[in-house]
């Protein structure tokens, strides 16, 4: 009896599980079921547990069958809810999944979850967000994508508005108004922050580069652990020889362990063999984002013209989204563009930061004015 009473309240805690992470359900709803049956199954009277757990279990599987089709098991429901359970041991596990989410692999580990996103490819770390962020996703080079987008759009928008400004100023000098210290002040605050959107975007679109090609080595290690020995993990996660490897050593060994044919599409490593994009953004772009990020005379200058800066923060975008593009082609060139991050199109990401930043642009505008 006892261990009918735990499979039938194991369909409970897998309801609950499910209304934390699906989009439309009403969770308070399914919590106000799930507690009843615990209270029920807890507290009532054994002989009527017993008259009624037959109707209780078939009405709770008739509740399940819907996500149960929608993600088909690959274990028992026992199994699930003793995961699901064990991940809320205490209230900061409770209180950091709540915030960040679940990690996608989790529950690809329980049923074939193919079928939540329309991706055509999801890394084992995406986090899936539950309870208040159900329905919603996110992954850290996601985040660095978006923000190196942001602040090509910022630069722009101050270098038009420094060009738009340099041209009223001349008219005014045309005019007979002279140009004071006060204007040439004004020019310098827009000149630098031209150079500082500029810059750090350059510095966000590097990092992101950064960022997704760990990342796409974390999660072939994560899905094919059984698969791998120890070097091949470590080498995945950025060690070799109990040091740290470059970018270009991980975009050339990440290949050779992805790859089904074990191949290097991508030669990054040697000097003579290193091709466009990839010339460019090492050669051209690393050392001015190294300087960006700790400077030093002997390194590449930061103090540039605002000209300069637009255009080195415009070129080195383009080449970014080429270099993540070609990377990913190499390691998956079975699968399209990946969807979880735009598929790195660059228009269609450069489109959504432009109106984020009308959007803002808008809301001062209507509170300040």
């Amino acid at each position: 009896m006892e261990k009918k009473i735990n499979e039938t309240f194991d369909y409970a805690v897998y309801l609950h599980m499910v209304g934390n992470f699906v989009p439309n359900t009403d969770l308070k709803q399914i919590k106000d079921i799930v507690t009843a049956v615990h209270d029920f199954l807890k507290n009532g009277d054994s002989e009527l547990i017993k008259e009624r757990l037959p109707e209780i279990r078939s009405t709770l599987t008739k509740m399940t069958d819907q996500f149960i089709d929608k993600f088909p098991l690959k274990c028992s429901i026992s199994e699930i809810a003793t995961a699901w359970n064990d991940l809320f041991k205490n209230k900061d596990d409770e209180y950091n999944f709540l915030n960040s989410g679940i990690d996608y692999g989790w529950f690809e580990k329980f049923m074939d979850f193919s079928q939540f996103y329309n991706y055509n490819y999801v890394p084992f770390h995406y986090k899936i967000g539950i309870f208040g962020h159900k329905g919603l996703g996110s992954i850290e080079e996601d985040f660095m994508l978006k923000d190196s987008f942001n602040l090509l759009v910022k630069a722009q928008y101050f270098f038009d508005l420094l060009l738009k400004y340099g041209e009223i100023l001349k008219q005014e000098e045309s005019k007979g108004k002279k140009f004071n210290n006060e204007k040439r002040s004004e020019l310098t605050e827009l000149n630098l922050e031209v150079a500082v959107n500029s810059r750090l975007s350059i510095v966000s679109f590097y990092s992101f580069i950064e960022c997704f090609v760990n990342s796409i080595g974390h999660d072939f290690c994560l899905r094919n652990l059984e698969n791998l020995d120890e070097k091949q993990q470590a080498i995945l996660n950025g060690v070799k020889n109990n040091g740290y490897l470059s970018l270009k050593s991980k975009i050339e060994n990440f290949q050779k362990i992805i790859r089904k044919d074990k191949k290097a599409i991508i030669n990054t490593t040697d000097e003579k063999q290193i091709k466009e994009p990839f010339k460019s953004f090492f050669e051209n772009y690393e050392d001015l984002r190294n300087s960006s990020v700790h400077y030093s005379p002997k390194k590449a200058r930061i103090w540039l013209k605002p000209q300069d800066w637009i255009k080195k923060a415009n070129d080195f975008s383009k080449i970014s989204m080429e270099v993540g593009l070609l990377f990913w082609k190499s390691c998956y060139p079975e699968l399209r563009e990946p969807d979880y991050v735009g598929r790195l199109d660059y228009s269609y990401l450069f489109d959504i930061a432009k109106k984020k930043h009308e959007t803002i642009k808008r809301i001062e505008k209507e509170i300040f004015n």
